[in-house]
């Protein structure tokens, strides 16, 4: 069995689509809290971010093609049980005719402009990111 640690590897996953971008939220099943969320994983030991990375893209969302990734945008942290679980943020970029396939931590996706997906995630931290990551395609875009 795997171990690992207490550390969370967040992928805010976007498409530009046309003249706007788009982010893919999952929504989490009830077991896991039922709330939205981005594709997110804890980091296994002796694992490399960006391989970790890539094992939840592929695990949560079936996505093994990424346009780009980006260097971390964002960091927070909480407090669970007898740890503090620090959350790394990075954005990866897809095609705009990226299929998405959940498994079963997920009842279903979406995909969704800034604003809608602000709405839908439950956590400031989470919110907070994503800002983040709409301001930077902003400004590449600019």
């Amino acid at each position: 069995m795997t171990k690992s640690l207490p550390i969370i590897i967040q992928n805010i996953v976007y498409r530009k689509y046309g003249n706007t971008f788009e982010v893919l939220l999952l929504k989490r099943n009830e077991v896991r809290g039922g709330f939205w969320n981005v594709v997110n994983g804890t980091l296994e030991l002796n694992e490399s971010i960006i391989e970790c990375q890539k094992r939840e893209l592929i695990e949560e969302a079936g996505i093994q093609n990424v346009v780009h990734w980006s260097n971390e945008i964002y960091r927070f942290n909480f407090p669970y049980k007898d740890y503090v679980i620090v959350v790394i943020v990075f954005t990866a970029e897809v095609p705009e005719n990226q299929t998405v396939v959940i498994n079963d931590e997920h009842t279903e996706y979406r995909w969704v402009n800034f604003d809608e997906a602000l709405n839908m995630l439950q956590f400031d931290d989470d919110k907070n990111g994503l800002k983040i990551c709409q301001e930077k395609l902003i400004k590449s875009e600019a």
